[in-house]
């Protein structure tokens, strides 16, 4: 019976809201293996990023502030051709081109994809190939007619991203760089910035390669060992890389919107993690307690709408909250304090700029 009813739990929070084809792109990037970064542009506009974008391209200026984003599992999504994109016109999120916005704000910003290696039925069988080639489904991968190819790829996720990072961002001068991962996402961003961290220490990479800011958005962790991980848990092999990332300087804040990391039936709560950063309690009573997948989703959309705005206000604290907008140092102040902030007033509606915050014990 629990495995019966973690399993609809599953579903019901990681679901993908498809359409019928994934604006910005042909019908080639399902047909084909295709992933890595994309530069993306107003109105739903991608480019690959390539060594053809690294002095400049339509989407990308090297000498601006940049924040790259990548998605989570992404079940049943490839054979109806879709793609997450920065505008969403679906009726659970709100009509806002956040690419534009961000531009407007300064920002370069783009979305790793791997959304044909994360169309698996099981969570834990995309979670792996972040990690490892020897999952259970190994580095498999499902094109449009919903077929699987094996053997073609032999690095797992966070390498495949590591190498197609350094081949974009080399010659980068902006200054400041953000990497925010969502659900699954979140996984890679951590292994994916520990990643640079290591070569940029031994030289191999330029340090201004190195992501100054690393951000959770209602991060997901299996519950269970993992062979492939020398049977620790997903989440113990975060916290190790999150220790690592932490002595490096790095500024990391984290944002819980659902479920999907807080329920024993789904995932790891993954506290000692959390308590690490600097965590956000998000309230998302504009949605019911049985639209979990929108609470889930509201975390990435809630993130890039806050940019914005001015920091939330913390009404028992002399700071103000994490937010987008929140530089680097103020982030690693709430890492170092010995409370987080949870949302008081906002949550009953969906735009940022009514929302406020209260301390409250950690995790």
């Amino acid at each position: 019976m629990i495995k019966v009813l973690k399993a609809v739990l599953l579903v019901g929070i990681f679901s993908v809201s498809s359409v019928s084809s994934a604006e910005g792109f042909d019908d080639s990037v399902f047909s084909t293996l295709d992933y890595g970064l994309y530069w993306a542009g107003a109105d739903n506009e991608f480019e690959k990023a390539s060594v053809d974008t690294q002095a400049g391209s339509n989407y990308y200026d090297p000498d601006k502030p940049t924040i790259i984003y990548i998605h989570g599992w992404q079940s049943d999504s490839v054979e109806t051709l879709y793609r997450e994109t920065f505008y969403n016109t679906h009726n659970d999120s709100p009509y806002i081109d956040f690419a534009s916005m961000w531009e407007r704000n300064g920002y370069n910003i783009g979305i790793m994809y791997w959304n044909q290696f994360a169309d698996e039925s099981e969570v834990k069988d995309a979670e792996a190939k972040i990690w490892s080639t020897a999952g259970s489904s190994n580095m498999r991968w499902l094109d449009s007619q919903g077929d699987y190819h094996y053997g073609d790829v032999d690095k797992p996720i966070a390498e495949l991203f590591f190498d197609n990072y350094v081949t974009a961002m080399t010659g980068y001068n902006g200054g400041d760089i953000r990497i925010a991962g969502h659900s699954l996402g979140s996984q890679i961003a951590m292994r994916l910035t520990r990643l640079i961290q290591e070569s940029a220490e031994t030289g191999e990479v330029s340090e201004n390669l190195v992501p100054d800011r690393l951000t959770l958005l209602d991060a997901f962790f299996s519950n269970g060992e993992k062979s492939y991980l020398d049977d620790q848990w997903t989440g113990e092999s975060a916290r190790d890389l999150a220790d690592e990332m932490i002595a490096y300087g790095t500024a990391i804040d984290s944002y819980r919107t659902s479920v999907a990391s807080s329920s024993i039936f789904v995932g790891d709560e993954n506290t000692e993690l959390h308590n690490k950063l600097a965590f956000s309690e998000g309230d998302t009573s504009y949605f019911s307690v049985s639209e979990q997948s929108e609470k889930h989703s509201a975390a990435v959309w809630l993130y890039l709408w806050s940019i914005d705005y001015s920091e939330p206000v913390v009404e028992d604290s002399a700071l103000v909250g994490v937010s987008a907008s929140a530089d680097n140092d103020l982030v690693r102040s709430w890492m170092d304090a010995d409370v987080h902030i949870d949302q008081k007033e906002g949550g009953s509606t969906k735009d940022p700029v009514d929302d406020t915050y209260l301390t409250t014990n950690r995790l």
